[in-house]
């Protein structure tokens, strides 16, 4: 089981554990993941497009669309796609890795959400600066 695989585990332990989501649990689950996953890539967007366009305001160049909406629909298609039917055999993978392992693996899930939100930050503020000067 890879990181992200596990992630989507942890986000379904959470919505059917401590939430009691009993209608759509997976798909709360899925919702999360493409969340962690699209902010992941807003960064090596912004990156790419500085990088490429020589700019710093970042303007809708998919057909008028605004830019983070469509990465968004993007990332949430793909991962639709992939973990709709993989959640049975994901989660009985889950429930068998031993306590200290799920420790460690909570451990890398919480640095890996923590870097994102730090990250995005870090952008949020340098692209602004960039851009009232």
């Amino acid at each position: 089981m890879n990181f992200f695989e596990y992630l989507f585990c942890r986000l379904y332990w959470w919505n059917t554990e401590i939430v009691k989501e009993k209608e759509i649990p997976v798909y709360y689950s899925i919702m999360g993941i493409s969340v962690f996953h699209g902010f992941s890539i807003l960064p090596i967007f912004d990156v790419l497009y500085v990088w490429i366009f020589n700019s710093y305001y970042i303007e809708n160049i998919f057909f008028g669309l605004d830019t983070y909406l469509v990465i968004g629909v993007i990332v949430l298609a793909i991962d639709f796609l992939y973990f709709r039917n993989k959640q049975p055999i994901l989660y009985k993978q889950f429930k068998k890795i031993p306590k200290q392992k799920k420790k460690r693996m909570d451990i890398l899930c919480i640095i890996y959400i923590v870097s994102i939100i730090v990250v995005n930050t870090l952008f949020t503020i340098y692209f602004r600066s960039k851009n009232a000067g």
